[in-house]
């Protein structure tokens, strides 16, 4: 599969890089707004995983990884990327700027969207509803990271207990969105400081968790509260169940979902940990078992993920799929 990225932010930086060894995909054209000597030094150093390996240069022609070079465009819209001039079949959209359905078919080809959107054919959280996707559908939503982390251990204990009610709440780390000093927003506590201050916020997670888990729409509640981190995030979700739950109940059916059909993607911790033991953890979700809480109907879990690590390597796990259901 020929791929293309538009925005080389952390998930795009992110996304080539695990996609860069995976024989099945190949990246073969990118578009920022940003100098190519900029974004080869970003790819090359990096504050929270360290420098990468794999050689990395700006030439004339784009950036060369790996001794491959693949162009670089400067194109402020999706419409003016000539992603056909290099085959691409697929185009990862992650500049966080195009979510509406009409500037994301201006890339005239598949668009897998980093971002929640209603406007998409489909929101897939792989390992969930991913096998879901039918073929027409060439505009997916990959939702969001915290959707990410959410809905393997809901969709788990709605299976086994059932779920009446569901509040959730993302302790996330500070991103892109925020500013360092206080300076004007929309949302006026977004506008303020985001390595000073516990920041509560909305989250576009609630949404994305009904398209995904559609019969528990209308069930659902989320919040956010950003916090002076820089990397990994976890999620508190508190469920009302219809069934009789155990802490045992809860910790056997999360262990078999982990071990089995969720394998990579649901995990399980049981030591006392903090937010940087997580760092750089491919999981989508990481339930903290020593956290677990049941107080007759209400089950209180947490769940930690590395809210740029995880969900990067769940749109190669999509991509690399789709790729092997067209062959």
């Amino acid at each position: 599969m020929r791929i293309g990225i538009n925005g080389l932010g952390r998930i795009g930086r992110g996304f080539l890089k695990t996609i860069w060894e995976d024989p099945r995909l190949q990246v073969t054209a990118l578009n920022d707004v940003a100098e190519g000597a900029v974004l080869a030094h970003l790819l090359r150093h990096d504050s929270y995983y360290g420098p990468w390996d794999t050689p990395v240069t700006a030439v004339p022609e784009g950036i060369s990884v790996g001794g491959r070079t693949m162009p670089l465009y400067h194109c402020a819209s999706p419409s003016d990327i000539p992603w056909e001039e290099w085959g691409v079949e697929w185009v990862v959209e992650a500049t966080g700027k195009f979510k509406s359905r009409r500037a994301l078919e201006g890339h005239r080809c598949n668009v897998l969207l980093t971002a929640s959107s209603q406007e998409a054919d489909r929101q897939v959280v792989f390992g969930v509803n991913h096998e879901s996707i039918l073929p027409g559908e060439l505009l997916l939503s990959a939702t969001s990271c915290t959707t990410h982390c959410v809905v393997p251990p809901l969709w788990v204990l709605h299976e086994r207990f059932g779920a009446r009610s569901v509040l959730f709440n993302t302790v996330h780390c500070y991103n892109v969105g925020q500013t360092l000093v206080d300076a004007p927003q929309k949302d006026l506590r977004r506008a303020r400081a985001g390595a000073l201050n516990i920041i509560p916020t909305t989250t576009s997670a609630s949404l994305a968790l009904e398209a995904v888990l559609p019969e528990l729409k209308g069930r659902i509640r989320g919040m956010a509260v950003r916090v002076p981190a820089p990397a990994v995030s976890l999620t508190e979700i508190t469920l009302q169940v219809e069934r009789t739950a155990s802490p045992e109940a809860v910790t056997d059916c999360l262990q078999e979902a982990a071990d089995g059909g969720l394998k990579g993607i649901l995990a399980l911790s049981r030591e006392e940990l903090v937010s940087q033991d997580f760092l750089a953890s491919t999981a989508s979700s990481t339930v903290d078992l020593p956290l677990l809480q049941v107080q007759e109907d209400l089950v209180r879990l947490i769940a930690w993920y590395d809210n740029e690590w995880g969900y990067v390597h769940r749109l190669v796990d999509l991509l690399a799929y789709l790729e092997g259901r067209q062959t």
